[in-house]
């Protein structure tokens, strides 16, 4: 591919990358870059719908309230109301955008219950495929009206004296005037995850290298129902499932869930770290969802899942296991996505704009990669669009030494000692580990794949985790201490840590060998 230029790139296919393609579309010159195909994504496999609150006695402020107990207190405020106010107008303008939302009999919205809420306010598309729906809605609106690369490896951020100025792929350098991150999460360093096989961290290590203010990186939710037979992930089980009467059980029969307030829709943070016990425990964990009425019929991307894992559809009792679901931090982005450095935006799930707090509510997801996808594109439509510079920064640097871990290898280690229990000794055990590979992590040019930047992308964040993990000597939401179970709301309430950045912290690698700071 010869070098290109463009107004506007986006790194991304999921619904937020892909919502804001279609607002800036007819505005300026567009391009999608994406590293699988337009169609695969984390957005693509979301189930449980997208939170809004439509009829009374429902409000923003209920939901704002709910959002704030589930991520126990650690929001940025302004974002939140924005968030939860505009849910509603979105719901309505995917409908425009053709997504046909799941109606009752007399043409009115189903809502559905998920953990954490307060009210029915979940709104679905073809049961528990609303993910699929949306991003097929999008993809159809985009299409046609602006450039997509496929199958496409961002290997860096094009600096300059001014910023960051586009990207430099695999398959050439792609100058543009607004770069925005829309790359999703990582929950492939973990064994179970909910993702995606391309969700590997690249946005937020991309950023990283490049100077960029990444907050709150300690804070992995981990879905409660994954369905796990015989050590293998056969996806996520939606939340919603619970919210239409399912509940979990022990193989004995015996609730797991019954001495919370709220049962099994207690936050997910809760319910994951209860099953995470029963589990190391040996016993066995079941979603039963015999109660459910018409299973098949409401849950059918559920029942095509039970049929790969062999299971009976007639006795829906299902195998569970926490899973990597949704990186409540990311990188740090203002109301309308811009980043710490001028030219780079980012939205969606590599974001951290604070709406979530230490745990996301459930649902929330896919309306804030839309939410804020609509912000950072009414900006870019309204605003002279950034001058790059013309000379991209030239720097001396290492090519990439040595081969990073297996995927594999990185899972073992972050499920084992960077997972839902964590503790000093077991951070400490984990950055040992990580030490000799942070060099290549760093500085990866030189590396010879696709995989293999990969692998050094995902070993850069999982330092930046475990780095944030050690500094946070607290238990909230999706971070839990064993060392430090208790919460100190004083301290911590309403704000958000930085990570300290990597070059600050590793002083020597174990061989003598110093590791250059990164340019700032």
């Amino acid at each position: 591919m010869a070098d290109k230029a463009v107004d506007v790139v986006i790194i991304g296919s999921g619904i937020a990358g892909l919502m804001a393609a279609h607002l800036l579309a007819d505005h300026l010159n567009v391009m999608i870059i994406t590293k699988s195909n337009l169609a695969q994504s984390n957005s693509s496999l979301a189930q449980g719908g997208m939170a809004a609150a439509i009829n009374p006695p429902d409000s923003w402020g209920s939901h704002y309230a709910d959002t704030l107990e589930a991520g126990h207190h650690h929001h940025h405020l302004d974002h939140l109301e924005l968030l939860v106010k505009r849910a509603p107008l979105i719901v309505k303008k995917l409908e425009e955008l053709g997504v046909e939302f799941d109606r009752d009999q007399h043409g009115r919205l189903k809502l559905g219950m998920e953990g954490a809420h307060s009210h029915r306010r979940i709104v679905h598309a073809e049961g528990d495929q609303t993910g699929r729906a949306i991003t097929a809605a999008l993809i159809r609106q985009v299409h046609h009206r602006l450039q997509v690369l496929e199958q496409t490896m961002v290997q860096s951020l094009l600096l300059t004296d001014a910023g960051v100025a586009g990207v430099e792929t695999d398959r050439g350098t792609v100058r543009a005037r607004a770069t925005i991150l829309a790359t999703g999460g990582a929950g492939q360093l973990y064994r179970y995850t909910s993702n995606v096989p391309e969700a590997t961290g690249d946005g937020l290590a991309l950023a990283y290298r490049a100077g960029a203010r990444l907050i709150d990186m300690e804070f992995v939710q981990f879905h409660p129902t994954l369905l796990v037979r015989d050590q293998q992930t056969y996806g996520l089980i939606s939340e919603a499932v619970r919210g239409e009467g399912a509940f979990l059980v022990n193989r004995n029969g015996e609730r797991l869930m019954a001495w919370h307030p709220l049962k099994d829709l207690a936050p997910r943070d809760v319910v994951s770290r209860s099953i995470e016990q029963a589990l190391q425990c040996e016993e066995a964990i079941f979603l039963d969802c015999r109660a459910v009425e018409n299973f098949a019929q409401r849950f059918p991307g559920l029942m095509k899942r039970c049929q790969q894992a062999q299971i009976d559809e007639n006795q829906p009792l299902l195998p569970v296991a926490p899973g990597a679901h949704f990186f409540s931090g990311g990188i740090e982005t203002n109301a309308i996505g811009q980043t710490s450095l001028p030219g780079l935006y980012a939205i969606g799930e590599v974001a951290c704009t604070g709406v979530h707090g230490a745990n996301r509510l459930a649902s929330n997801s896919l309306l804030e990669g839309l939410v804020f996808a609509e912000q950072v594109a009414t900006y870019l439509r309204d605003v002279p669009l950034f001058d790059g510079g013309e000379s991209p920064l030239e720097e001396e640097r290492p090519v990439a030494g040595g081969c990073p871990p297996t995927k594999a290898a990185i899972q073992s280690k972050m499920t084992a000692y960077v997972g839902m229990n964590r503790d000093e000794s077991g951070l400490q055990e984990m950055k040992r580990w990580l030490e000799p590979y942070m060099m290549g992590a760093l500085y990866p040019r030189g590396s010879t794949s696709h995989e293999e930047l990969e692998r050094r992308n995902m070993v850069l964040v999982a330092w930046m985790i475990t780095e944030a993990a050690l500094l946070r000597k607290e238990s909230r939401g999706g971070h839990y201490r064993s060392d430090h179970p208790e919460k100190d709301e004083r301290e911590w309430a309403g704000t958000t840590v930085a990570i300290s950045q990597v070059e600050g912290i590793i002083k020597e690698e174990k061989a003598n060998r110093r590791i250059m700071p990164l340019r700032r």
